[in-house]
């Protein structure tokens, strides 16, 4: 499941929670053979693995005739540096969250830009207690690039989006690169139009793949 809200940088903004298809465990991972909707990865035991940068975020991704390109990324093996908010932080670390991987995108007409991070907590039960403290003022922290318009991540007002997939949580913030906000309806479903394609295209190709065959992509 996936939710969205509304913040500026660095004040909240009053949260407006909205539905999105696609974004549910794929047909294969409800397969009767696979234990349970999440697969092989329901826990961390069943998914030892670690996750890497690689696997988790492509040099770029397409959409139709949009490009969208990794800017800048991140691993760590403490999550708090990746979070903001105190309760956020509080419930990843209760779900014993061992790596904090991030990366940034930035759209080919450099109009739209976001941070999607994956955090690896240690049961899918965990996963969604952590995802319930995902708010206006707790997300994940944006990751600025070194030049261009993913430096000035952090700045603006957009929108974030939280995501479980097994015993991970998955969480994404996305604003306009000219740092207004999305005033206006149209505006604010580009957001997360971009989000929904950001966490498919990139983290969730690797996590289905877990999820139905217990490894990681070849």
């Amino acid at each position: 499941y996936l939710w969205f809200s509304t913040r500026s940088s660095p004040t909240a903004a009053v949260a407006s929670p909205a539905a999105t298809p696609g974004t549910s465990p794929s047909a294969a991972a409800s397969s009767s053979t696979l234990p349970g909707p999440w697969g092989d990865i329901v826990s961390r035991t069943s998914d030892p693995a670690p996750l890497t940068l690689s696997e988790l975020f492509p040099t770029e991704f397409t959409n139709g005739a949009a490009i969208y390109a990794k800017t800048v990324q991140q691993a760590r093996p403490r999550c708090p540096g990746a979070l903001i908010g105190s309760q956020l932080i509080s419930a990843v670390n209760k779900a014993k969250c061992n790596q904090a991987m991030r990366a940034s995108y930035l759209s080919s007409d450099q109009s739209i830009m976001g941070t999607i991070g994956v955090l690896n907590l240690n049961t899918a039960t965990a996963a969604a207690k952590a995802g319930k403290a995902a708010g206006p003022s707790e997300f994940i922290a944006q990751l600025a690039g070194k030049t261009g318009p993913t430096k000035k991540l952090t700045k603006g007002t957009g929108i974030e989006a939280a995501e479980v997939k097994g015993h991970y949580l998955v969480l994404v913030w996305a604003e306009y690169s000219n740092l207004k906000a999305p005033g206006s309806a149209a505006r604010r479903q580009n957001l997360e139009t971009f989000i929904s394609l950001l966490i498919q295209r990139t983290a969730n190709v690797s996590l289905a793949t877990r999820m139905v065959t217990g490894k990681p992509p070849a």
